[in-house]
């Protein structure tokens, strides 16, 4: 029962973006605690242009949710492509800043973290409205 209740697309959507920008705060960690590491090469994670491509491919089509047998038949794919939507973490080699062959910049990062942070956080609220609103429909009061 709670599967249900905690499966919107947005609900998915929101937990998946969250868990990727986990993954990403703890790569671009790894990434500036190897800043004098000779020969370290950074990773990035790829995740929303993943998730941008299956929500513009999911919005050329209505989605169809059918709790009823006298519900209209849904004819497109249920919401499996965002629920199989994965982080990727990828390794830059191709770029150099400096004669060690590393090519983490320090400044990069941090901005990236901080960037990551506030995205982090606003999906963070994005959940907490979601529950809230699960509770205003389960009590009826706010």
């Amino acid at each position: 029962m709670l599967e249900r209740i905690f499966s919107s697309p947005t609900q998915i959507m929101l937990n998946k973006s969250m868990d990727a920008a986990w993954l990403k705060n703890e790569v671009i960690a790894d990434n500036m605690t190897n800043v004098d590491t000779p020969g370290f090469k950074r990773s990035e994670v790829i995740f929303e242009e993943k998730l941008k491509k299956v929500l513009y491919n999911s919005t050329k089509d209505v989605k169809l949710i059918k709790t009823d047998s006298k519900h209209i038949h849904k004819k497109e794919k249920d919401l499996a492509d965002i629920d199989n939507i994965k982080p990727e973490i990828r390794t830059i080699n191709n770029l150099s800043y400096r004669n060690d062959e590393n090519n983490v910049d320090i400044d990069v990062e941090a901005a990236k973290m901080t960037k990551n942070k506030i995205y982090y956080d606003t999906l963070a609220q994005g959940m907490s409205n979601e529950i809230r609103l699960l509770r205003m429909a389960i009590t009826g009061r706010g």
